[in-house]
């Protein structure tokens, strides 16, 4: 699905802030939700995956492309004329050092770090808890600083030929931008009227619960315990990856494959990063 016709589906332009976004979105899925079409159920269904499926575009394209069209973003840096980027000398070598670029990616991985792990410390993975005035700036702030490491890695991996250097930055940047879209799925149901879509949430729910375990080790309980418990990890994500698949497989036609494809990209993000990371 094209950029382009992401936006004409939420009726809505490029110009539009993150806010207007997601008000189009809830304007539309209270719309079509199957509830509010008994009758026709399946086709309100197939709507709520063309809309998650627009939604989700417009806001990973935005974070990929620098983030927000939203100017009221308390978290955006405002550009000075006089202000040097942090890059800009290594730029003018064209080729940087490999310690230099070692030591700036060490400093944004560990910031990215920081904010995920912000992102377990106030419970921002439930929606009613990130829904409260307070968490959801702070959810905001964290997203903010995952877009600006994202981007930072990006402008490193253009400094070096190094193909060491460049798989550690490839997986890392991937890592947060899937951590990002995985923490914009949704997770509570909100109708039981459905049985298809109750079944197919029940999996997607289980497998949701394995991951979040899984991550929540590698980027909070970890940095409280002082190590990582390594066998923890891996028997979550084979089993939330079963249950994703299933959920695909299973209910192809419910609403939740939507979240369960983004979660399985997610997931291999996961391992990607635990194989290179944290394996001697």
């Amino acid at each position: 699905m094209d950029i382009k016709s992401c936006y004409n589906i939420l009726k809505i332009s490029p110009e539009s802030t993150d806010e207007e976004v997601a008000k189009a979105f809830r304007i539309m899925a209270l719309k079509y939700h199957p509830d509010k079409n008994p009758d026709k159920r399946e086709w309100a269904n197939e709507q709520m995956i063309i809309l998650n499926q627009a939604y989700s575009t417009i806001m990973s394209h935005r974070f990929k492309s620098n983030g927000s069209q939203d100017s009221s973003n308390s978290y955006e840096e405002k550009p000075t004329q006089n202000k040097r980027s942090d890059f800009t000398s290594a730029k003018i070598n064209k080729k940087a050092d490999r310690d230099y670029l070692i030591n700036k990616f060490v400093e944004v991985r560990e910031t990215a770090k920081d904010a995920m792990y912000v992102y377990f410390q106030y419970s921002l993975y439930n929606f009613h808890r990130r829904d409260e005035i307070g968490n959801r700036k702070i959810y905001e702030k964290m997203i903010y600083t995952l877009r600006k490491a994202y981007h930072s890695i990006q402008k490193l991996s253009e400094m070096t030929d190094d193909k060491e250097l460049l798989e550690h930055f490839d997986v890392f940047g991937k890592l947060i931008f899937d951590f990002y879209r995985a923490s914009e799925c949704v997770n509570i149901i909100d109708s039981y009227k459905d049985e298809y879509e109750v079944l197919a949430y029940r999996i997607y729910r289980k497998g949701d619960d394995y991951l979040h375990r899984a991550h929540k080790e590698l980027f909070f309980d970890r940095h409280n315990r002082g190590y990582i418990d390594k066998k923890r990890i891996a028997p979550d994500i084979l089993e939330a990856e079963n249950c994703f698949k299933q959920t695909i497989k299973v209910y192809s036609k419910s609403t939740w494959t939507v979240e369960s494809k983004i979660k399985l990209e997610y997931i291999q993000s996961l391992k990607a990063y635990v194989s290179l990371f944290f394996t001697k």
